[in-house]
């Protein structure tokens, strides 16, 4: 990895084969609700080239007792309409960084932002997942391109 020179301090918070995110630290890595993760996601999504965001991608963003960013994790890349991922994979950065609560995300290529009954059923998984290994999951959302977001937790 490159780094920058900047009069800003920064932090890399998303780092995987082609894409790599880096925020300034004192703007975008402190949370204070769901919209403030699917305004920095969508900025990730947009990242990649048209074609590769006609598949579905799921990330899991580890946050600090103080709703700060820890980890930005690409889960999996899926197909057009499918993505699977086994909540031992959602929990397993947030288990060996020590983060009690996390946000999953993941977008939907058809710009149909509802949840899909899947959608609902694995977050509902991996809340009974979170509870037992003492984190919060705080949400699940869908992001589209030029939507805004959905939250899963709430339906």
């Amino acid at each position: 990895m490159v780094k920058q020179e900047t009069d800003k301090p920064y932090i890399c918070l998303y780092n995987t084969l082609k894409m790599n995110v880096r925020l300034p630290k004192d703007e975008d890595i402190h949370i204070a609700n769901t919209k403030d993760i699917a305004r920095i996601m969508r900025k990730i999504l947009l990242r990649q080239n048209r074609l590769h965001r006609k598949k579905e991608y799921l990330w899991a963003i580890g946050l600090s007792t103080s709703n700060n960013i820890e980890y930005i994790e690409l889960l999996t890349i899926g197909t057009l309409n499918k993505n699977s991922v086994k909540p031992i994979d959602v929990f397993n950065f947030a288990v060996a960084k020590k983060c009690e609560k996390i946000i999953v995300c993941h977008n939907h290529p058809s710009g149909n932002i509802e949840p899909s009954k899947d959608d609902i059923a694995m977050t509902q998984l991996l809340t009974a997942g979170a509870t037992v290994l003492g984190i919060q999951l705080l949400d699940s959302i869908i992001i589209c391109e030029d939507k805004e977001y959905t939250s899963i937790k709430n339906k």
